[in-house]
């Protein structure tokens, strides 16, 4: 009989045994938690026994916070292994000169973090509704069709980061030159196949990359998930349809690319996206926030 031998590395094997013991409903908020940190990839990542402490430069939560969602199982109860963990996370944002933060769902581990951080005076900050929908639900709505017809605009969507797109979206983001410096080295590392979407209001007959964009927004996708991120309007073209054309855009790409279910995130207090995402079948499947420490 012939023997196969086959390595893996400690963070595949800590992957293997954390999606064969998950439920359905686990494994989906695994599967979007990966997808959406791919969708932003931070500049500098240390793992630490499955953890991964991320930093870019203190710019955006997500890329300057820890994700939690692996840890070997013999450390799950083990409060003196857990509190290394935590003086080694403290210690690699503080020698950053960054407050240490967490990034908390349903599948981090151990599964009562956040009760831990709480109790050694993390706050909480940044609720979130994670929501999902299917491609054929948002183009069921017509929107891009419409959109078009209405208005002659035109969704263009390229593959490359182009500079129109992306002045327009630190504008939408009111970004100082250290933050748009960073966010375009964030949008510059995503790995998964990228759609940076705009639409312009404009008479002239530039190309839509020399356009200045009156809305856009950027979608990824990876395995059958669309993500769809960065979705900004001007505030003199909103009200006219836009963020909708974008998004039937967006899925339309995304179908094209193997997408059958799109995905987001979306702050709790922000209620006119929601009502705009509501219209096209998203629904949240749950929640995240971040634990913070305040820096002494």
């Amino acid at each position: 009989m012939n023997e196969c031998i086959i390595f893996v590395s400690e963070y595949e094997l800590l992957n293997f045994l954390k999606l064969y013991t998950m439920n359905k409903n686990q494994h989906l908020i695994y599967q979007l938690e990966e997808a959406a940190a791919n969708a932003w990839p931070a500049r500098t990542t240390q793992t630490v026994d499955g953890w991964r402490l991320r930093y870019t430069d203190g710019v955006t939560r997500r890329a300057n916070s820890v994700w939690p969602n692996l840890a070997p199982p013999h450390t799950q109860s083990n409060q003196p292994e857990i509190d290394e963990r935590l003086a080694t996370v403290e210690a690699f944002y503080d020698e950053r000169n960054l407050p240490a933060r967490f990034q908390i769902c349903p599948v981090a581990q151990p599964s009562n973090l956040d009760q831990i951080l709480a109790q050694k005076g993390y706050t909480h900050d940044a609720l979130t509704n994670v929501q999902i929908t299917t491609i054929d639900k948002i183009l069921a709505n017509n929107g891009l069709e419409k959109i078009e017809a209405d208005h002659g605009n035109k969704v263009t969507i390229t593959h490359q980061l182009n500079d129109a797109w992306f002045e327009s979206y630190c504008q939408a983001e009111t970004l100082n030159d250290h933050a748009s410096h960073v966010r375009r080295g964030i949008l510059q590392r995503i790995t998964p196949l990228t759609g940076f979407a705009s639409i312009s209001t404009s008479s002239t007959h530039a190309s839509a990359e020399h356009l200045s964009p009156d809305a856009l927004g950027l979608g990824v996708v990876e395995r059958d998930w669309l993500g769809i991120f960065c979705m900004a309007t001007k505030p003199a073209a909103r009200r006219r349809g836009l963020a909708s054309a974008l998004l039937c855009g967006l899925a339309t790409w995304g179908t094209k690319h193997g997408a059958t279910n799109a995905y987001l995130q979306v702050m709790v207090s922000n209620s006119p996206a929601q009502k705009l995402y509501t219209r096209y079948g998203f629904e949240t499947v749950y929640k995240y926030h971040y634990r913070e420490k305040e820096k002494s």
